[in-house]
Formats: C-alpha cells, sequence, structure tokens
C-alpha cells in the first residue's frame, strides 16, 4: 500500500531518537516531560528533549510510526486519532488508510489532512473542483476509473462485488470507548480539556491551512498551465500572422514581377515591331533606290544609243549621197 512505502521512507529519512517510558516521577496522562526527567518523550534532530504531547502536535506522522503506544496517554487521541476494529483493538489513522482505505474514507474522512497527499493516489477532483474518494468514483463512472486509475481497483477488488470489509463498526467503538479507559485516563481527559481544545483548533486550522494551500497551489498550477497555453497560443496565432504576411507579400513580389516581366515583354516586342518596320522601310528604299539606279542606267543606255544612231546617220547619208552622185556620172 502507499502508505507502508512512505512511513518506511518517513522511518529511513529521520534519525534515531532517545526513547523513553514512564519511570519514576511519571505524573499521569498529561505529563509532558522534560530533560533529564521520566516521562514519555524524545530528542529531535537538534537534540532538544520533545515531551510526547509536543510530537503529537508537530509531528503525528513521526508519533504514531515510531510510539503509537503514546496514544493512551490521553483519551481524545484515542477519540480522534483512530479507532477500534472487529477485535477490539485500536489502531491510528495511518494503521487505518494502509489496511482498509474504503473504512478511513467513509467514517474518517478528516483524517486525510494528516498526509495530504493521499488526495493525488486515492481520489480525484471532479469539474467543480471537489475532490472524491476512488470508491466515489468507481460507483459514479466505473468506465472511468477503469480507463484512468485502473490502480484502485487492483487494490480494491471488493468495489467490484459490492462488498466491504467487517473492520470496525460505530456499536463496537462506543464499546470501546465506555468501556477501556482507566480511571487514570478519565481524570486526564478532565485535567486536560482545555488544552485538548486548543490543540484540536490548531490542528483543525492546520487542516484548514494545509488545504487552503493545496488549493492555492492547484489554483497557480491551473494558472500557469492557463498562462502557458495563452502563450502557446499567442505564438501561434503570431507565427500565423508572420506566415501570413511572408505569403502576401511573395505573392505581391511575384505578382510585381509578373508584371514587370509582361512590360519588358512588351516593350520587347514594341520594340522588335519598330525594329522590323524599320528594316522593311530600309529594304522599300533600297528597291527605290535599286529602280531609281536601273531607270538611269536604261536612260544612259538609251541616250547613248540615240547618240550612236545620230552619229551612223550622216555617214550613212553622207554614203548614200556619194553613191547617187557616182550614178550620175556614169550616166
Amino acid at each position: 500500500m502507499i502508505l507502508s512505502g512512505a512511513l518506511l521512507a518517513f522511518a529511513v529519512a529521520t534519525p534515531s531518537f532517545a526513547q523513553y517510558a514512564p519511570g519514576p516521577g511519571y505524573d499521569g496522562a498529561g505529563y509532558y516531560g522534560g530533560p533529564g526527567e521520566a516521562g514519555w518523550g524524545a530528542y529531535d534532530n537538534n537534540h532538544n528533549w520533545r515531551g510526547a504531547r509536543w510530537w503529537h502536535r508537530h509531528d503525528i506522522m513521526w508519533f504514531y510510526a515510531h510510539h503509537p503506544e503514546w496514544a493512551v496517554m490521553d483519551a481524545l487521541w484515542l477519540n480522534q486519532d483512530g479507532d477500534y476494529d472487529e477485535g477490539g483493538n485500536w489502531h491510528d489513522a495511518y494503521w487505518w488508510h494502509q489496511n482498509n482505505p474504503d473504512f478511513f474514507y467513509a467514517n474518517h474522512p478528516n483524517w486525510i489532512s494528516w498526509y495530504p497527499d493521499w488526495r493525488n493516489t486515492d481520489g480525484a477532483y471532479d469539474g467543480q473542483h471537489n475532490w472524491h474518494y476512488g470508491q466515489w468514483w468507481y460507483n459514479q463512472n466505473p468506465s472511468w476509473v477503469s480507463a484512468n486509475h485502473p490502480n484502485w481497483i487492483s487494490q480494491h477488488s471488493n468495489w467490484t462485488t459490492h462488498t466491504e470489509p467487517n473492520n470496525s463498526r460505530a456499536v463496537m467503538r462506543t464499546e470501546n470507548e465506555g468501556n477501556g479507559h482507566s480511571a487514570p485516563q478519565q481524570a486526564a481527559v478532565e485535567h486536560n480539556q482545555v488544552n485538548e481544545r486548543n490543540e484540536n483548533v490548531q490542528r483543525t486550522e492546520n487542516a484548514q491551512r494545509t488545504e487552503a494551500a493545496h488549493q492555492q497551489q492547484a489554483s497557480r498550477e491551473q494558472q500557469q498551465s492557463q498562462a502557458k497555453q495563452d502563450r502557446v497560443e499567442q505564438n501561434q496565432r503570431e507565427n500565423q500572422q508572420k506566415q501570413a504576411s511572408r505569403e502576401e507579400r511573395n505573392q505581391q513580389n511575384e505578382q510585381a514581377d509578373r508584371q514587370q516581366q509582361a512590360t519588358r515583354n512588351q516593350e520587347q516586342a514594341t520594340h522588335n515591331e519598330e525594329r522590323a518596320t524599320r528594316n522593311q522601310e530600309q529594304a522599300s528604299h533600297h528597291q527605290e533606290q535599286a529602280t531609281h539606279q536601273q531607270q538611269q542606267a536604261t536612260h544612259r543606255e538609251q541616250a547613248s544609243h540615240q547618240q550612236q544612231s545620230s552619229r551612223e546617220r550622216p555617214e550613212e547619208s553622207r554614203q548614200a549621197n556619194a553613191g547617187h552622185e557616182n550614178g550620175h556620172e556614169k550616166n
């Protein structure tokens, strides 16, 4: 069980103490003990003597782990710190938690303040942050227990059969309380009544402070978790916004590049068209020049031919006339 491990660890971590039992000069159940006096108590780590009542008030776990027999010093401790089993034997709250936690939580749920870590192992909080023992959860939703806390079922097989161990009943506790106390113990109840009230108030206040500290810690953890989640979500939103901005800029740059490329292509096409027009105009000009040169050559050829003809005609005339004259002479 969990408690046995906790008590074992505590016993290992705690230095050895000087132990004292009642001896000469023991002054009854209300005796605190003192250095060098015969009484119930022990030295702390600093070698300061502490009476049994001091240990009960300041370190009740050590008290019952090392000296459960001290409980008989005060009848109120027997009522408040433990209960009787079926055989009439008294056991402290730690024993009950280890051996019958169902009875522990069903009859003395306030004992959980003795060791607040039991809340983490023996039960869970609901949606309204109300803590419930594992058996309550099993009765409400066994499937949830099987899925989230299967160890509860393995440790409490009686939950599945709805049976309950028969350790201790209220009638047994009443009988023992009425018949088991000696006259000195009854006198001690009256003698220490005022002190016990103060101790009970202090213990209740300690339990309340422990519970408040647990709730504050749970609230801080929840706030820290929420703040962490908020930071994660904020970072995700910022990253998404940055990514969207980058994509938008990339799209804008790509569009601008496409527009610039289209403009350059249009300018290049216009330039090519203008150059083709100039080439065509130059070709036409060259054609006209060639035609003009050909015409000039034709004109020059014609003129030369005419000049040649002109020179040839007078000679022919002269020859003709000369022939005609010769004919007349022959006649």
